[in-house]
């Protein structure tokens, strides 16, 4: 007989969908894009977080703006994902050209 601790672990386990950290999916292409064209980017990366495309990590170099205004300028570029596909950004960094030494 299974025990509820032994079915959790072994469907945690059948959920893992692709590597963490891919950046090659069709989402996360189209959040860069829209995030480029919302803010003056000189960079942009939005990784997925655990390989689930619901958790996403993404890092901004901008010029202008503080740095707030930055991360509202990036929540709204990607609004869309985040009210039907992403969960969360589990982790944003938005630098400046000068703090991220380019």
């Amino acid at each position: 007989m299974m025990s509820l601790r032994s079915i959790g672990a072994r469907s945690a386990g059948a959920t893992q969908v692709s590597d963490p950290g891919s950046i090659d999916s069709p989402l996360m292409q189209s959040m860069e894009k829209k995030i480029k064209e919302e803010l003056n980017v000189e960079q942009v990366t939005v990784k997925d977080a655990y390989g689930d495309g619901r958790h996403v990590s993404i890092d901004v170099i901008s010029k202008g703006q503080s740095a707030v205004n930055r991360q509202r300028m990036v929540y709204k570029a990607i609004w869309e994902e985040l009210r039907n596909t992403v969960h969360a950004v589990d982790q944003m960094t938005t630098r400046t050209p000068s703090v991220a030494g380019q």
